[in-house]
């Protein structure tokens, strides 16, 4: 009987079958259904579409149930992008502002714009922490290493202070010092080193704790070594951004030049990263924290890209350009309410949203991984020119102001004490912020319509606690939002798109005439799948070309 079940039909009743269990288990059927369910290359693609957002093409013979077990059971990690490219500028064009410590997920280095509002950042897929990532974090653990002796005699330590210079420091106070200055940021570390480096110089007590616990005999050594460090701090002062400008046109257009070099030699082709959640961080002395973007995903087809890029040649950074000016991005201009959000999914400018949440620290929408077509950019490429990635939006997030952040804590308080879990969204007047300026039953009723879909909750309870291991500092969560998924997004680029900020420049003396946009990071959550030589991410044939440059 089962000898006369088509082939087809077989493979359609696998892509249709709940989970992977129930694949599984109807191959257990009999012999046949197990060897045409694992032969059947469409049926695999389209699970791995359906349950990784892992958009491939068969370029040759594929054994796709293996290629699903390997995503299956790939190991969860933060996941690293090489910031790359952005069109809202430097702070100063200065490169310890640089967009790629916007991807960097530390606590020490952070991207600050030039522009203050709708400017987009795009991230590429790195295998790993780079070479450039293991130098830094080399050179600022030297650092601390020295400054911590004279650090615990100038900033906080009572035990240490009392102790005349010269004399041996306490290893409690040398390590409690230690710790402190882990927190600093680089160029505060930076700052601290040249001042105790140039105490050395005219040979003072304090300036000679820079060489506390160095051996007589490694003494010359390390003097170099110091010397060496401070003139690379003293180049990294006064070094602006090496980077591809945009030109009179497109000033604020940035393109690093260790980014061309990286495409060149890219293993973004055979790799793709599937997102399960993602940490926003806003952690820092900024004067200017973001408090409204949104975050998309795409598949780029880099080893086009690579075979143009060079210093002279500007036509990869306007591929750059075209690709955040892409309709579905720009859409989210001004975006800073779920109300808005609202009005732009009714109209059909915006994807289809899955979930909203909200927690004491902000909220987020979360959107469907299946691109919309009718709000993806479209147009023919220019002959002979790359073909650029189509961007589907994966959330957008708000951050909450101190006030409104005390008004939620009490709001979702009253929320824990009647349910322990997550509940149906209540909207009521105290939340204007996150509905936006309209009538709220209008809003709950279109949010609550079963034809969408949607649904919304608020965080009754704290998770930050729920992830195992998380390597954030827990002093800063009040200025992380952990934004948890309900969907699978992949891909090989990131594109950050930073609405606007919560303007604190009063509150921090800042003089700036404008406002900018600070971040601390964005540290994507979730697996890498290495793809084999008989696949290739399924890249838009016809998509947006440099004709659509500059909008």
């Amino acid at each position: 009987m089962f000898d006369d079940v088509p082939d087809g039909c077989v493979a359609h009743i696998v892509e249709q079958l709940h989970s992977i269990q129930d694949v599984f288990n109807f191959q257990r059927t009999c012999s046949r259904f197990a060897a045409v369910g694992k032969a059947h290359q469409a049926a695999w693609l389209s699970l791995l579409r359906r349950d990784f957002d892992i958009r491939l093409e068969a370029t040759g013979p594929l054994d796709g149930q293996e290629l699903y077990r390997q995503a299956n059971m790939a190991q969860m990690h933060r996941i690293r992008f090489q910031g790359c490219f952005t069109d809202g500028g430097v702070d100063e064009n200065h490169i310890g502002y640089w967009v790629d410590h916007m991807f960097s997920p530390n606590h020490w280095d952070s991207f600050c714009s030039e522009l203050g509002q709708d400017l987009s950042c795009v991230g590429l897929l790195l295998e790993e922490q780079d070479e450039f990532d293991r130098e830094r974090q080399a050179l600022r653990s030297y650092i601390i290493k020295r400054c911590s002796k004279a650090a615990a005699f100038m900033y906080g330590d009572p035990q240490a202070q009392q102790i005349p210079l010269g004399r041996p420091l306490p290893a409690t106070g040398s390590r409690a010092a230690f710790l402190k200055l882990e927190a600093w940021s680089t160029d505060a570390l930076n700052q601290l080193f040249m001042s105790i480096f140039f105490e050395l110089q005219v040979q003072s007590p304090l300036g000679r704790l820079l060489l506390d616990g160095v051996a007589p005999e490694n003494l010359p050594a390390e003097q170099t070594r110091l010397q060496i460090v401070a003139n690379m701090i003293h180049h990294s002062l006064e070094q602006k951004i090496s980077a591809l400008g945009g030109g009179e046109d497109a000033k604020s257009a940035l393109l690093g030049f260790r980014s061309l070099k990286l495409m060149k030699a890219s293993v973004l082709p055979r790799l793709v990263g599937v997102v399960e959640r993602v940490v926003v961080s806003r952690a820092g002395e900024f004067s200017c924290p973001v408090q409204c973007g949104v975050l998309f995903m795409a598949d780029c087809n880099i080893s086009q890209w690579a075979k143009r890029p060079n210093q002279e040649n500007p036509e990869i950074l306007k591929a750059f350009q075209a690709t955040v000016a892409q309709h579905v991005c720009k859409e989210f201009d001004g975006i800073t309410t779920l109300q808005m959000i609202c009005d732009k999914v009714r109209e059909g400018k915006l994807p289809m949203p899955v979930a909203a949440h909200l927690t004491a620290k902000g909220g987020w929408v979360e959107f469907h991984p299946s691109s919309n077509p009718s709000v993806a950019a479209a147009s023919t490429s220019d002959a002979g020119a790359p073909t650029l990635p189509t961007l589907r939006p994966l959330a957008w997030f708000r951050f909450s102001t101190q006030e409104e952040q005390t008004v939620l804590e009490s709001y979702l308080e009253d929320e824990c004490r009647m349910h322990d879990r997550d509940t149906e969204f209540l909207y009521n007047h105290e939340l204007p912020w996150w509905l936006g300026d309209t009538d709220t039953h209008q809003v709950a009723d279109h949010w609550r319509d079963p034809v969408c879909g949607m649904r919304s909750f608020v965080d009754a309870r704290s998770h930050e606690t729920c992830e195992q291991n998380d390597p954030y500092d827990p002093a800063t969560s009040n200025w992380r939002l952990n934004v948890r998924l309900h969907h699978r997004h992949a891909g090989n680029m990131l594109c950050v798109k930073l609405i606007n900020q919560e303007n604190l420049m009063r509150e921090h003396g800042d003089d700036h005439p404008d406002p900018n946009v600070d971040v601390s990071f964005i540290a994507p959550h979730g697996r890498l799948v290495r793809l084999p030589d008989e696949v290739q991410l399924l890249y838009q044939k016809k998509g947006v070309g440099l004709t659509a440059v500059c909008m």
